[in-house]
């Protein structure tokens, strides 16, 4: 296959080509891209080479793999790596794709990755591709979505990264899917009122968060394992937390210090079908008494009612726990009673009163 340059508004796709070399070193050794994808470490200048003057020649002459380096139709600048590779169905093509950091955030990637399957439906008759990443990579999976992927599921263990076998997030593009934002959660951004922000739960973050969790105070009110372990700590971010953002039931997210991006506990969101969600956190050992849970719990209410909609947002406490009262009623919520015997207490099949908060945007105006 000869091969074939795309024009996509902003962006133009070209194929690699000599003098390309320094933007592949540049981005091949970023840290993002060296966690996600299977690159040589350090990536050096004749990996490059090769790349240009080898494999990216090669995969357009056997039609296997057609890669591209995505431009700014003005200035020329690349910013972006794209790739369709024909599966072993040859109707089904896959995608993979890289944005150099200098790009990321301007819509390089969905709208290049947009424009090159509108070209494969029509020029390949492809009759399905499909997106594949390692569950955790939060930037690739929104850049999918936001190009019309339906993530259809998760495939345990069914990725191979530097020789391990992981857990990957799948999604597929169909010639008929109408072309939208196919998230079932808004982005999260990150929210902030100064002193502490909300972001995504990074893989840097599995120490504290362990240490946090196997607190004997933590222990008490939640339902942890005990002891909490490192892997407890990695299944619950790598693991849980992307799953249940995928499937649009719970937004869990770090609270961090705006400041320094230091982890200082956790907040969650679980959204339910009636458009009401319910709120609940922990804060770190070292950050309590800093208002850390009233803050993180005012921000993540205000974005699940401006940004996912909700109508209602509620809040128990074990009406044990004055702490927490004291955060529900400083983060804006209303006392409406006590729900009796309505939850388990942690590890045990005691059940327990919980003091109902609720926050209701129409009513408290």
């Amino acid at each position: 296959m000869d091969p074939v340059e795309i024009t996509a508004g902003r962006w133009h796709l070209r194929p690699w080509q000599p003098g390309d070399e320094a933007v592949l070193v540049e981005v091949g050794n970023d840290p993002d891209v060296q966690r996600w994808n299977a690159l040589p470490v350090p990536y050096l200048p004749e990996h490059a080479r090769t790349y240009v003057h080898r494999t990216s020649v090669e995969g357009w002459a056997s039609g296997r793999a057609l890669t591209w380096a995505v431009c700014d139709s003005t200035t020329g600048q690349v910013l972006a790596h794209l790739a369709l590779r024909r599966a072993a169905d040859p109707d089904v093509w896959d995608v993979g794709f890289w944005c150099r950091p200098s790009a990321r955030g301007a819509g390089v990637v969905p709208e290049a990755l947009g424009a090159a399957c509108r070209w494969a439906f029509g020029e390949l008759g492809a009759a399905r591709i499909e997106w594949r990443a390692e569950v955790g990579n939060t930037p690739s999976r929104r850049a999918a979505e936001k190009a019309g992927f339906r993530i259809e599921g998760v495939l345990r263990r069914g990725l191979v990264h530097r020789g391990l076998h992981v857990d990957g997030w799948l999604g597929a593009l169909l010639p008929d899917d109408p072309v939208r934002d196919t998230a079932l959660l808004p982005p999260l951004g990150r929210p902030t009122d100064g002193v502490v922000a909300l972001r995504h739960v990074r893989e840097s973050d599995l120490a504290l968060v362990q240490r946090a969790c196997e607190d004997a105070e933590s222990a008490r009110w939640l339902p942890l394992p005990v002891p909490y372990s490192a892997e407890a700590a990695r299944t619950w971010a790598l693991h849980v937390v992307p799953a249940e953002w995928a499937a649009g039931t719970a937004a869990s997210v770090a609270v961090a210090d705006a400041a320094t991006d230091e982890l200082l506990g956790a907040v969650g969101l679980t959204v339910g079908r009636d458009r009401t969600g319910e709120v609940g956190y922990w804060t770190a050992p070292q950050a309590r008494g800093r208002g850390v849970a009233v803050r993180a719990a005012r921000l993540h209410t205000a974005w699940g009612v401006t940004a996912a909609g909700l109508a209602r947002v509620e809040l128990l406490t074990d009406v044990r726990n004055t702490a927490s009262q004291r955060v529900a009623e400083k983060a804006g919520f209303v006392r409406e009673g006590v729900a009796r015997s309505v939850r388990s207490a942690p590890r045990s099949d005691e059940r327990v009163d919980m003091v109902v908060w609720a926050y209701v945007p129409d009513r408290l105006r």
